[in-house]
């Protein structure tokens, strides 16, 4: 898939878990396509977070704030993939042992 297609599936799909059902859905009886989109984006949970090491890393996280049930997952990737920021990385490098 090229580039500016997957910005636009991503853009796409955090739009899609984001949202709720407009007055006139609500008034055809579709109030709950917000959640049916969810449970829908949950199928592919984890393709979503394989877009956190990527450029879509905000939108990802988007999405993932409103489809993933596992909670501790939702914590710890993020952080596995960024890592520990420093602000001074001369003084956050490995001091080295030995002579």
């Amino acid at each position: 898939m090229s580039a500016d297609a997957r910005d636009a599936v991503v853009g796409l799909l955090r739009h899609m878990v984001t949202g709720e059902s407009d007055e006139e859905e609500v008034a055809l009886g579709n109030a709950d396509l917000g959640d049916q989109c969810r449970a829908a984006a949950r199928n592919g949970v984890w393709l979503v977070h394989r877009e956190l090491g990527t450029r879509h890393r905000e939108s990802a996280e988007a999405v993932l704030e409103q489809i993933e049930n596992d909670k501790p997952r939702l914590a710890a990737y993020p952080a596995g993939i960024r890592g520990t920021w420093c602000a001074d990385p001369a003084a956050c490098r490995p001091k080295r042992q030995g002579p």
